[in-house]
């Protein structure tokens, strides 16, 4: 139950902090003054997406702060679940926005997020928008506006077939994938097996390149090479005492005999030394190079030719030899999962088929309780609407197979109506008019309230579309739910005025150039006056005895509820 509204800084409201009753609250109001606004404020403390133009014209921030008494403790059990202490009953839900944009949140003092706060919302407080006798015009609501009146069970069931049949439509989509992508698939199938097959049979080698480009520079410069060899080693080994070897070992044999009269003379032996030892290496390797070297126009194409293998394999699939290994690697990878993708095929088939016998059976199931669920509701809404003046109207619950899986089931629910004898059942958007499509939505809203926990409910302005007698009944019937739980609800209407427990006004006034929204609690002569207002506009010795003849029925009539 709301006990306590606070608001400061919301649209034209400067500030108001208002303590409501645990039974029937009314606000009234000129056109204009600002009743939804009071709407909007709880709306916007319990969650819901509001532009941050909603903060008054000059100030930096709005807050509201709802102060609940949770008499049924199932919202402070949710708390206890997420760790958000409490005192006793009370649970007190605050929101501020900022001018930046930035939105705190706060449960109890706890700091808390969007989706936490509407969840506890939800349990406590249902609001109904003066908007939302639309929805009845809307057939895929329909069926959402039936299943809220199932058990913890059937919700249950429904949950289980939700997931079964994201799963089944998830499957589905990526069977359908499988079967569009076919040949494409073949075709890349057959593409990575000639890719891999053309690079196997290359027989690669790391570090090949560079070795056949060696010997291709080696064996195409043969004859220029054999020729500087063969030069170098006459200059090296020489005939007659002459080679550049020779005559370094002459040398040294020339100082060996002086070499130990001083340092400098035994370091000028040792160099020679040294260079007559490297001298007879390099004459060595180079004569040896030289005896080695074959030139052959055969081994030169084989070069070449394998050297233009390697030169194509790269332009297709990579700079090195390493590369076009590695991209072997994962063209065998693909294959191998194209391959495998074959009896993934066959899994999910079977996957499939498996779910669509458990979606069947479990939208069967759903089927069957709807059926029932639309029975009790047909029967108790009927009722109502003969509380509601429409004494000849019927409500239907048509449930109708269909031939394939929705996220509801398989079966389609609209609601019809029939408001004279001899009609026929039609869609409500064919038949029902704007007076009576708040009544039937008030009819279903008094049975989905009386069947539920939720301690506290806001109609706004449930009354649009119907006056005289009806507007009675709907001030009894909001009556009727406010003996078991808190009703607050913005109205036009006289008769529903003179039924509340508590009455509010709200006024629009401007102060030193600023327009404020101001609410204030009625005593019952002002509630008198409020009533003669709403009658015609004119408080007179005339209108106010009708207005304490109204008040006084609806008096009569709840002491006759007691």
């Amino acid at each position: 139950m709301l006990t306590q509204l606070y608001v400061r800084n919301i649209a034209l409201i400067d500030e108001v902090c208002l303590t409501l009753d645990n039974r029937l609250n009314i606000f009234s109001g000129e056109t204009g003054a600002g009743k939804s606004m009071l709407i909007d404020s709880i709306q916007f403390a319990i969650g819901n997406r509001i532009k941050k133009q909603i903060i008054r014209k000059g100030e930096n921030s709005a807050y509201v702060k709802l102060k609940f008494e949770d008499l049924h403790k199932v919202a402070l059990s949710f708390l206890e679940d997420v760790g958000i202490p409490y005192s006793q009953n009370e649970i007190i839900i605050e929101r501020t926005l900022y001018i930046s944009g930035k939105t705190v949140y706060k449960i109890n003092g706890v700091i808390s997020n969007r989706s936490t706060i509407t969840k506890v919302a939800s349990i406590l407080i249902d609001v109904h928008g003066q908007h939302e006798p639309q929805s009845l015009l809307v057939v895929s609501n329909h069926i959402d506006m039936l299943d809220s009146f199932g058990d913890a069970k059937f919700i249950s069931l429904k949950n289980h077939y939700d997931k079964t049949y994201f799963r089944w439509q998830k499957l589905k989509n990526k069977l359908s994938e499988t079967d569009g992508d076919n040949r494409k698939k073949l075709q890349l199938k057959d593409m990575l097996s000639f890719q891999i097959n053309e690079i196997t049979m290359a027989n690669l080698k790391l570090n090949e390149e560079d070795e056949l480009t060696a010997q291709l520079s080696t064996l195409s410069q043969a004859d220029k090479i054999m020729t500087a060899l063969q030069k170098t080693y006459s200059l090296l080994n020489g005939t007659d005492d002459f080679g550049a070897l020779s005559c370094v070992g002459s040398s040294a044999k020339s100082l060996q005999d002086i070499s130990d009269i001083n340092p400098e003379l035994q370091t000028f032996y040792n160099t020679l030394i040294e260079i007559e030892s490297n001298l007879q290496e390099v004459t060595y390797n180079i004569q040896n190079y030289a005896d080695n070297i074959e030139y052959s126009p055969r081994a030169l194409l084989a070069v070449q030719t394998r050297l233009d293998v390697i030169y194509s394999l790269k332009q297709k699939y990579g700079n090195n030899i390493e590369e076009i290994l590695q991209y072997k690697m994962q063209c065998e990878k693909d294959l191998y999962e194209i391959s495998q993708s074959d009896i993934d095929k066959e899994s999910l088939q079977k996957e499939v088929s498996n779910l669509e016998v458990d979606l069947n059976n479990l939208a069967t199931e759903l089927y069957q309780i709807r059926i029932t669920l639309a029975q009790k509701l047909e029967q108790q809404i009927n009722i109502h609407l003969k509380d509601l003046q429409m004494p000849h109207a019927l409500f239907k619950v048509n449930i109708q197979s269909i031939n394939n899986f929705t996220k509801n089931g398989h079966h389609n629910i609209e609601f019809l109506i029939k408001t004279n004898v001899g009609d026929d059942f039609h869609p409500l958007s064919q038949i029902a008019s704007g007076g009576e499509i708040s009544r039937i939505m008030l009819a279903i809203k008094t049975v989905l309230v009386l069947g539920d926990k939720i301690e506290t409910v806001i109609f706004d302005e449930i009354d649009t579309g119907i006056s005289g007698v009806t507007a009675t009944k709907v001030a009894e019937k909001l009556s009727t739910i406010s003996r078991s739980r808190q009703v607050i609800c913005i109205t036009h209407l006289p008769q529903i005025v003179a039924m509340g427990d508590e009455n509010y006004l709200i006024e629009k006034n401007v102060i030193h150039g600023k327009t404020h929204t101001s609410l204030t609690k009625l005593t019952s002569t002002q509630i008198h006056h409020e009533l003669c207002r709403l009658m015609g506009g004119v408080v007179t010795e005339a209108t106010l005895k009708s207005a304490e003849e109204i008040k006084n029925l609806s008096i009569k009539y709840k002491d006759s509820c007691q």
